[in-house]
């Protein structure tokens, strides 16, 4: 039986005043601080596997280099998507130390997930390979990105 208009309407109306499937929650203040306290409670700035969190400003740096030497226009093009990608890659890995923690002697990690891009802060050639430096506010980490899957050995 075929539903009327005004039947979807409404359910579409119930879901935007809802805040809709995909919006993130908010985490709490005592949210964060358990987090900041699950990986040891520095204060100011920690250095991660993957990035760092300066947890008084609340925000997350990740560094993304691409593969050595890219000569030609479209190479330096290609190298400068290689670096992005690489920080978010980095970034979701950085979520899944925040979330998760590595174990001592990690061989190998993948994770697969949605991240948001932050602010490039810093971008241009290095020791021939394009670096990018990323930030983002610690909470659209921690809120946005979404692991699916991951595989840590």
């Amino acid at each position: 039986m075929k539903k009327p208009v005004g039947v979807w309407l409404v359910l579409a109306l119930a879901l935007v005043s809802w805040g809709g499937v995909a919006e993130a929650r908010r985490l709490s203040e005592g949210e964060i601080k358990t987090i900041w306290r699950s990986n040891g409670a520095v204060e100011g700035v920690q250095e991660f596997q993957f990035g760092m969190v300066d947890w008084e400003s609340r925000t997350v740096a990740v560094v993304g280099r691409s593969t050595p030497e890219a000569t030609t226009p479209a190479g330096k093009l290609l190298a400068k998507r290689q670096a992005v990608a690489d920080a978010q890659r980095n970034l979701l890995y950085l979520l899944y130390e925040l979330r998760y923690g590595l174990p001592e002697r990690l061989s190998s990690i993948k994770v697969e997930g949605q991240v948001v891009m932050g602010h490039i802060d810093r971008q241009g050639e290095e020791d021939h390979r394009y670096v990018v430096e990323v930030s983002l506010p610690l909470h659209r980490l921690l809120e946005e990105c979404v692991i699916w899957k991951a595989q840590v050995q």
